[in-house]
């Protein structure tokens, strides 16, 4: 019997994370050999009988996850596949059947945002963020910078974004020192230490990035304190999840010059609604989102894991990426 995969569209979803039947059919072509023949089911993510043609399938891949249908389901489903690494929007996680496991794309953006990541970094250094404010005053504004190497990168969260902003960093000749839940060495990191440990590296860090998740534990991470807690000539990155930020606080540091400038690809909610302060902030860069995205790669790196993952369900191994439910909300 072929495994049935149901590839679930979203109405409205970008271009770049829409999987179209020719992109699925050439990444099965490059699936793993012992994968069984596999048969592909495309619905909408609002089709009234989604929950029937789950119950059908072995496995699923979705940008937005059709959370209800699943629930309704008959519990057939093996694996559910985001397309994203995001999972906040999706707990708490009681839909999820017992028999089913949830993986993120986590990593496969590893590539786009060394590369943003290197950009942003020298941005900052180089006070780009107070030259775009300069400009739009319309002041001829100088500021000069030294070169880059030898400056520190506080990263929280080393998983596949931290690891990929610390290559970055590496590349430049910055230094890389990671917070973790659970300290343990990560390459390109000098080391990592636990968040009870981070007050003294805060405190001497030349940029400070976020690309940690969502959850009751990291929501408001970015508070007054913690940009009091930096030096007035850092720079702040947020790469993971605007709820992270405690926006009227990132506001007001800019605003006082407590840190240099701050480049945010991230915000709560998104867009910033208009009249938003954030728009207006000094020192302050915007990006919508878009720096782990690269529309050459995305859609076949996701069904890459797709594949790989359900090759190893099939064939008792573990998948890649499983969402720790527990740690996830």
């Amino acid at each position: 019997m072929p495994q049935k995969i149901l590839i679930c569209h979203y109405p409205g979803q970008q271009d770049i994370f829409t999987i179209t039947r020719e992109a699925a059919e050439a990444a099965l072509a490059k699936a793993p050999k012992s994968l069984p023949p596999v048969e592909f089911l495309y619905r909408s993510y609002t089709d009234p009988d989604l929950s029937s043609t789950i119950s059908e399938c072995d496995a699923m891949v979705a940008w937005q996850v059709p959370c209800d249908a699943i629930r309704n389901s008959r519990g057939h489903l093996r694996l559910v596949q985001l397309s994203g690494a995001g999972v906040d929007h999706l707990a708490p996680f009681d839909w999820l059947p017992p028999n089913t496991v949830l993986a993120n794309a986590s990593g496969i953006h590893g590539a786009k945002l060394q590369e943003w990541s290197a950009m942003c970094l020298l941005m900052l250094h180089s006070h780009m963020p107070h030259f775009v404010t300069a400009q739009r005053a319309q002041q001829w504004s100088k500021r000069h910078s030294s070169a880059i190497a030898g400056k520190t990168a506080l990263i929280y969260g080393t998983g596949g974004l931290g690891q990929a902003v610390a290559r970055a960093a590496a590349s430049l000749g910055v230094r890389s020192i990671g917070i973790r839940r659970s300290p343990a060495p990560v390459e390109n990191f000098e080391h990592v230490v636990g968040p009870n440990e981070a007050a003294p590296h805060l405190a001497t860090a030349d940029f400070v990035v976020l690309t940690l998740p969502l959850t009751p534990q990291t929501k408001g991470l970015a508070n007054a304190a913690f940009f009091a807690a930096m030096q007035s000539s850092a720079g702040f990155i947020n790469f993971g999840r605007g709820g992270l930020v405690v926006e009227a606080d990132l506001i007001a540091a800019l605003n006082a010059e407590e840190i240099s400038g701050a480049i945010i690809d991230v915000t709560a909610p998104e867009p910033p609604p208009p009249g938003s302060p954030l728009w207006e902030t000094p020192r302050l860069i915007i990006t919508p989102h878009i720096s782990c995205d690269d529309p050459a790669t995305y859609v076949p790196e996701v069904l890459a894991l797709l594949f790989d993952n359900l090759d190893r369900l099939l064939n008792g191994r573990e998948p890649r990426n499983l969402v720790n439910l527990e740690l996830a909300y």
